[in-house]
């Protein structure tokens, strides 16, 4: 009986390959976007891992200050009074080459002695022949290293020479060696990066006596608690001990927002993927129903034909998976730039590297392929079995319980909607959770769309018959005759067309209150960036100079300035902007709450601002005390205000420069701004600052600052956008799979109304027309959940994920958008079908059926 069972099981399937190819299709599609977007942000964070590794090696700890840096003799005291063995210094700089203006490159000096214990990639890459290099910076002055992938890029080679640009003016370096690396992700992590020994790199840079950050391994063997502690106890307040692994894993969870959303959308897609799944399967059994009939009446045993459908999804679900992976790997290929720019853009800077799979994403990928799909085939499998032998080949009986079972989910709609309003607002600050809640409300409206569907064609058959007759009823009619497929194609449209018009409200949403807040923020006329290293000696006599050459200067008005650092805080290292403000710049402050009056007066001597992400992150609000690690000690600074701020999604405070320099050293400035006196030409201002400034300095105009601010916003949004386009295509592509299927399964009910007199060209209008009323069904509906999504989006999942809080703006194309892709979709799933039966003559289809 078993091999009966799967002779028909497998003549079957291989006589409808449209369907089949439909169910591998939305299983490949689901998985393939599920294990793109896992590979493209795994691949991104191995990339930051792995740049740490290529230069700490073996390291467990590391001593960092902040932008005031570390005195390099307390490397010293750790290294000759606590006899630590295993130090290694470093001094980190950006710089740029003469040669190649448009790139940023790193300038890393290093005790290449002091390197060998730590076992960093570029040492262990040096062969035998090069074991000198690592003496000859040290011997030679001006000599440099670099990786053999970076040479070839910059088209160098051994004894080349370049020039290097600083804030202390320009220098020639040689390039002495190169540094061949195996492994794609060490190559990759030093690239754009010249290693050279330490006291060179302080010369070229300009600090003198200080140090980035110092490297150390904490062998087993040491009394590691004990031992510890007192090395913290050593360390001025400025600097502080942090575990690599602590580190580390810091910096993933700055990402952890961000994964979960790509997570999320990728998630959305398998949804979609498994009402395709389901509607595919439910044609299959639905087509083979007299064929199931005819073995129970044989004698096949309702658990046989259970059985036999899970086995062909299990199948199915193999295949669909295993090709979905294949394709996933392609597609993360290319998520991986848009990732990896979304993580420069708004967390920390990554070099591009390549792309790596593990096990355990594949298995993740296996697990939900395969999981999905037996879970979209269990209702249509339970339904098989649930009719007798006698009743289970009138096909009239499938949609009778289905309407039924339509009356129930429309109810179990209404649980799904509240539970998940509900959750939305008793989940507190878990992201995942608000997600959770976007998913009940997606799957709620689902349940409820085929309910909705009747509604809907009840009028439109009222009107169309008034309208155009018999026929003008026959489309309404024919979507709830087969309300069992219809209804499904419908639900999967709605989810991803209403997804997409949630995501594009919310990021027009965005857009515009990034625009606005931006408008608010640039106060100033011009603005002079200052980058540069914070440390160097000379820096903020030279900035204040600067400023003060640029103030003299005919219709300069009144100047502002900043300086962009870190601050050690309780809980490690803080972002600070540090301000010099006048009346016109204090507008471009946006407060969350109306302030004081004597606010300005306050910060000017004694408190301090914090941005809407801080304060979300950290449990802050106004009046509270932040504890700050100061030269003199740790000290409470009182929070005045809080203030919108979309820079950055982990946030940071704000204090003015008197404050700031009664306990921290003068590091300069950052940026200069500068408002012009009335009337005053700025493009022929612009210039003679422009004249001022040199190397990396430069002046641009408010409006390029924001030009460029909302460029790097669309770059941000590049990957939320490619992927919830991709969802909309899976739903474009597996709906107009599944309504084509559809009206291929109708051969003979089409046959017989051709042979009744209905002519090719009716026919065609009446199969466009259905699919037409579907998409439009689908796309009204999505509209009014759309509109739900954006809500819980903006002000629950992104305010939850990274702090911040936007205000609606509505986006009518979006709207337009959404219904064009439902209402397209479905017209063009109907041109093929109609086009084939109107060649068909009534006699071939009603034989074949």
């Amino acid at each position: 009986m078993s091999s009966l069972i799967n002779r028909a099981s497998r003549n079957f399937l291989l006589k409808h390959p449209w369907q089949l190819a439909l169910a591998l299709l939305g299983i490949t599609l689901g998985v393939a976007v599920v294990i793109a977007i896992d590979i493209a942000l795994e691949s991104s964070l191995q990339s930051f891992t792995q740049a740490g590794r290529a230069i700490s090696g073996t390291a467990t700890h590391r001593i960092i200050g902040g932008d005031g840096g570390l005195d390099e003799r307390i490397y010293r005291q750790l290294k000759i009074d606590k006899g630590l063995r295993k130090l290694s210094p470093a001094l980190q700089s950006t710089v740029i080459l003469n040669q190649f203006p448009e790139s940023r490159f790193t300038l890393l000096g290093i005790d290449p002695f002091a390197e060998k214990g730590l076992q960093a990639s570029w040492q262990t890459a040096l062969t035998e022949d090069q074991s000198a290099l690592a003496g000859r910076l040290i011997t030679e002055p001006d000599t440099l290293l670099i990786s053999e992938h970076t040479a070839q890029k910059l088209e160098l080679k051994v004894d080349d020479w370049l020039t290097i640009s600083t804030g202390q003016g320009e220098r020639k370096m040689q390039v002495i060696g190169l540094i061949a690396l195996s492994d794609s992700l060490s190559r990759h992590a030093l690239d754009n990066m010249l290693i050279t020994d330490i006291a060179t790199a302080q010369e070229v840079t300009g600090l003198s006596g200080k140090l980035s950050f110092i490297d150390w391994v904490l062998d087993d063997s040491d009394h590691q608690p004990s031992l510890i502690d007192a090395i913290r106890d050593s360390l001025p307040n400025t600097a502080e001990l942090i575990a690599m692994e602590t580190h580390n894993q810091a910096m993933r969870q700055m990402t952890e927002a961000f994964s979960i959303n790509l997570n999320a959308l990728g998630l959305l897609s398998l949804l979609v993927g498994m009402f395709l799944i389901y509607n595919t399967m439910t044609f299959l059994v639905i087509q083979r129903w007299r064929l199931i009939g005819s073995l129970r009446l044989l004698g096949v045993s309702r658990k046989q034909v259970f059985t036999m459908i899970v086995q062909e999804a299990l199948l199915l679900a193999l295949a669909g998976t295993g090709t979905g992976i294949l394709l996933g790997i392609m597609l993360a290929q290319g998520l991986l730039h848009l990732v990896s720019a979304t993580v420069n853009s708004i967390f920390f800077r990554i070099e591009g590297g390549d792309w790596f799979v593990s096990y355990w994403q594949i298995g993740k990928a296996i697990g939900l392929g395969v999981g999905a799909t037996l879970l979209a085939v269990l209702p249509p499998a339970l339904e098989a079995t649930r009719l007798a032998p006698s009743t289970v080949i009138i096909r009239s009986q499938l949609e009778s319980g289905i309407r039924r079972i339509i009356k129930i989910a429309t109810s179990l709609s209404v649980v799904f909607i509240f539970l998940g309003l509900g959750l939305a607002y008793f989940s507190e600050t878990s992201i995942r959770l608000g997600l959770a809640c976007i998913f009940m409300l997606l799957f709620g409206f689902a349940l409820m769309t085929p309910g909705i569907t009747l509604v809907i064609m009840k009028g439109v058959e009222w009107l169309t018959g008034r309208l155009f007759g018999v026929l003008g009823k026959l489309p309404p009619r024919l979507v709830t005759a087969e309300i069992s497929r219809t209804g499904i194609a419908i639900a999967a449209l709605m989810i991803a067309v209403s997804a997409t018009i949630g995501m594009d409200l919310m990021i027009s949403s965005f857009r515009q209150t990034v625009s606005d807040w931006l408008k608010i923020s640039l106060q100033a006329d011009l603005y002079v960036a200052l980058p540069g290293e914070k440390l160097a000696d000379n820096k903020a006599a030279v900035d204040q100079l600067l400023k003060t050459a640029i103030a003299e200067i005919p219709g300069v008005s009144k100047l502002s300035s900043v300086l962009h650092t870190r601050i050690r805080g309780v809980n490690g290292l803080i972002d600070a902007s540090v301000f010099e403000l006048n009346d016109q710049a204090q507008h471009g402050f946006l407060f969350t709450h109306p302030p004081k009056a004597d606010i300005w007066q306050t910060f000017e001597q004694q408190g301090v601002f914090i941005t809407e992400p801080y304060a979300y992150h950290h449990g802050l609000k106004p009046g509270q005390d932040l504890l700050l690690h100061t030269a003199q000690g740790q000290q409470a600074f009182k929070i005045l205000a809080i203030y919108k701020d979309y820079s950055g999604d982990r946030g940071h405070i704000a204090m003015s420069r008197t404050l700031y320099l009664r306990h921290w050293p003068d590091l300069g400035f950052t940026g200069i701004g500068i408002y012009a006196q009335p009337d005053t030409d700025l493009s022929a201002l612009e210039p003679q600052i422009a004249g001022l400034l040199k190397g990396a300095q430069s002046v641009r105009s408010n409006r390029a600052i924001y030009e460029a601010s909302m460029q790097v916003f669309g770059q941000t949004f590049a990957v939320t956008e490619a992927l919830r386009w991709l969802a909309a295509g899976i739903a474009f592509v597996g709906v107009f799979g599944a309504l084509m299927a559809l009206q291929y399964e109708r051969t003979r009910q089409l046959g017989i109304l051709r042979a009744i007199g209905v002519t090719p060209r009716q026919l065609s209008i009446m199969i466009t027309s259905e699919t037409g009323l579907m998409g439009l069904v689908a796309g009204v509906f999505s509209i009014p959940v759309g509109f739900i999504v954006a809500y819980v989006l903006i002000f629950v999942v992104y305010q939850r994920s990274f702090g911040w809080t936007m205000d609606f703006h509505m986006n009518t194309a979006s709207l337009f958008q959404g219904l064009l892709l439902a209402l397209i979709a479905a017209l063009l799933a109907g041109i093929l079908p109609s086009l084939k039966m109107a060649k068909t003559s009534p006699a071939i289809a009603l034989r074949n059926e």
